[in-house]
């Protein structure tokens, strides 16, 4: 009986244990271990150094700043920006009235439409006077034609004329040997009176054939100066009448109309410029800084109604003694500081003027990134500029620093992970080290870091 309870005690004790093991095995896969999240703050590690360098004073300036002044003078009926609001390049500022630009515009309209049509009927008239003047050439041009003919006619004629008394002299001249030779035959006895008579008056008749042959050449002669100078007088009107067509087609009258439509088109872009000057647009992106006025003011071109300002990126115009201007170069990075608000910027060497202006040193342009607009104008900046043996390299708070076995390193969040990285101290002041071992841009925890571990869970409360 006794080993049957042992037996049962001990079956008992087996199962029981069985039972808690399995308990104790099904709590472990429930509840497996969570990792620890730790709040800390960060810091974008960057590049620098702890020396500060020579340090120059300045102020901050926009990189650009415009006077935005109307085009033409009006009453302001509307505002469409306020102080401090940022805008883009075109976007409206304000706007003028433009009740007399409109009536200005539909004036000039009146007297485009008056040129357009008075150069229409002048180019009427032109092509009225170019179909006349051409009539007269075609008249002008019939005239010589025949002029010329007649006078080819008369030249002919003249001709003829001048052949007919070289037949008519010919005549004569054989008429008169004829009556010589007669002569001495009748007085010989050899011909009769009746043939002596005959040869007398064929020497008439040549005589008379003669004297008609001259006055006929005499007349062609005169019909031939006659038809020239008719020609020459078709030829002066047929001159004329082409100078007409020119000055038809040149027409004074329609330069005059061309130039009036001319300026009366100006005059409508003119008005129309002048009606789309009435809304007001930025003519650069940027801040607004001031508004000099209000709804209802009166707006000019000699005062400016407001002042934009690009602050997107900041500059400095500071002026370097001769000592110091070769530590400066083009495009050479240097630290700016803001004591008032205790800000850092890492700026660039925009400009340097090599003329020292009225002994107060050589204007050197800084410009510096001010995306977030921290930066104001006016803000008062020291400029920190190296000098060839200053050391550089990544720059963290002292703070930060741990150490563990004689070794230095941080904690460097990547997401919400931490990551141990080693570093080695090239120098250090209370405040801040000079480190190797860091990236610019390396996200450094700079508070809670003591609490870290490496399997911890980072919360970032606060990043610099």
């Amino acid at each position: 009986m006794r080993k049957t309870v042992i037996g049962m005690t001990i079956t008992s004790l087996v199962l029981t244990s069985a039972l808690l093991a399995g308990c104790g095995k099904g709590d472990q896969q429930a509840a497996a271990p969570v990792a620890k999240t730790v709040p800390v703050e960060v810091m974008t590690a960057q590049k620098g150094t702890l020396d500060k360098g020579r340090v120059l004073t300045g102020t901050a300036q926009p990189l650009q700043q415009v006077n935005v002044v109307p085009k033409v003078s009006a009453k302001v009926t509307s505002i469409q920006v306020k102080v401090g609001q940022k805008v883009s390049a075109g976007e409206v500022l304000f706007r003028l009235d433009d009740k007399d630009l409109r009536n200005s515009v539909a004036q000039a309209q009146q007297n485009v439409a008056l040129t357009r049509a008075t150069f229409a009927q002048a180019q009427l008239q032109q092509q009225t006077g170019v179909n006349s003047a051409q009539t007269g050439v075609n008249q002008a041009n019939s005239g010589l034609s025949q002029a010329t003919a007649a006078y080819e006619q008369a030249t002919n004629s003249l001709a003829q004329a001048a052949a007919g008394i070289t037949r008519a002299q010919q005549a004569y001249s054989d008429a008169k040997t004829n009556v010589d030779r007669t002569t001495m035959l009748f007085q010989q006895g050899a011909v009769t009176k009746q043939n002596l008579e005959q040869a007398q008056t064929q020497l008439k008749n040549a005589e008379i054939a003669l004297k008609e042959a001259q006055i006929a050449k005499q007349n062609a002669d005169a019909s031939r100066r006659s038809a020239e100078q008719s020609r020459k007088n078709a030829q002066s009107s047929m001159q004329t009448a082409q100078n007409q067509v020119s000055n038809a087609k040149r027409g004074e009258a329609i330069e005059v109309s061309r130039e009036q439509l001319n300026q009366s088109e100006l005059n409508l872009q003119i008005a129309q410029d002048n009606l789309n000057n009435a809304v007001v647009t930025a003519p650069i992106s940027g801040t607004i800084g001031t508004i000099n006025g209000e709804i209802g003011d009166f707006s000019s071109p000699q005062s400016p109604f407001m002042i934009l300002a690009n602050l997107e990126t900041a500059k400095a115009v500071i002026n370097v003694p001769e000592n110091m201007i070769n530590l400066f170069a083009m495009g050479q990075p240097v630290n700016i500081e803001i004591p008032s608000v205790k800000l850092q910027r890492s700026g660039k060497v925009a400009s340097i003027s090599p003329i020292n202006q009225q002994s107060k040193g050589y204007p050197v342009t800084i410009e510096i990134p001010n995306q977030d607009g921290k930066i104001k104008g006016g803000m008062i900046l020291q400029v920190s500029v190296l000098t060839p043996d200053t050391k550089q390299g990544i720059v963290v708070p002292t703070a930060a620093l741990l150490s563990a076995d004689g070794k230095s390193y941080v904690y460097v969040a990547q997401g919400d992970k931490p990551v141990r990285k080693n570093i080695t101290i090239v120098e250090q002041n209370s405040d801040q080290s000079l480190v190797n071992g860091l990236a610019a841009g390396d996200r450094v925890v700079v508070k809670g870091q003591s609490l870290v571990s490496d399997d911890a869970k980072l919360s970032i409360k606060k990043s610099q």
